[in-house]
């Protein structure tokens, strides 16, 4: 999903609040997400389509006609009202926007917060569950890793909860998670095989 600016957020967020409280009322609300993510995506993929929507020498009337004849019986009445008003309101340019406001705004009402990490190796099922438990504590939430391997890391991991910082009662904890992480990614680069960092079941080994 792209990312919008600040602004676009702003305004965005105003027409995603009144989409998550109608999708609740109806039970809705994880189905429109799966919908707005896939709308999004699509729209990532296809700029000529964004230009349509947000230009305003196409004329309403023509959007609109649009709208109902792609995505009518194929989304969610919901989904396709909401498209609706956001044409008559001439703001069809932020449906992108829109579906990234949306998006943050279910997380907070599931109590899930989204926890980037950049590690130099794939993290281990071991690890991974110490680092999900870090991150639970930190924030008080539901985390959802957002794993991302790059090799380019001399070792250890980076970790980013949106723009917080990590403060001293979790960094002991990550402190530990990397100083094994860094014994296991030089296991793997220096002997060429698989290493079993303690805690985790020699089962989890694998023979070069």
């Amino acid at each position: 999903m792209s990312t919008a600016t600040d602004t676009q957020l702003a305004v965005a967020s105003v027409y995603s609040r009144a989409l998550l409280a109608l999708a609740r009322e109806r039970g809705e609300e994880d189905a429109l997400l799966d919908e707005l993510t896939q709308v999004a995506d699509y729209l990532a993929r296809t700029p000529a389509f964004i230009d349509f929507l947000g230009s305003p020498l196409v004329d309403g009337d023509a959007r609109q006609q649009v709208i109902e004849k792609a995505f009518r019986g194929r989304a969610s009445d919901l989904l396709v009202d909401g498209l609706q008003v956001l044409n008559r309101k001439e703001r069809l340019g932020l449906l992108a926007a829109v579906a990234q406001a949306y998006r943050s705004q279910h997380r907070e009402l599931k109590g899930i917060v989204d926890v980037h990490v950049r590690t130099a190796v794939p993290l281990s099922p071991a690890l991974r569950q110490q680092l999900e438990a870090a991150a639970r504590h930190f924030t008080g939430r539901t985390p959802l890793l957002i794993e991302q391997v790059d090799p380019a890391l001399v070792g250890g991991l980076v970790v980013q909860v949106g723009d917080r910082k990590m403060d001293s009662s979790i960094a002991s904890r990550l402190h530990e998670i990397s100083r094994r992480f860094d014994e296991r990614g030089s296991q793997e680069i220096y002997r060429g095989a698989a290493y079993v960092s303690p805690g985790e079941p020699a089962s989890s080994a694998s023979a070069p």
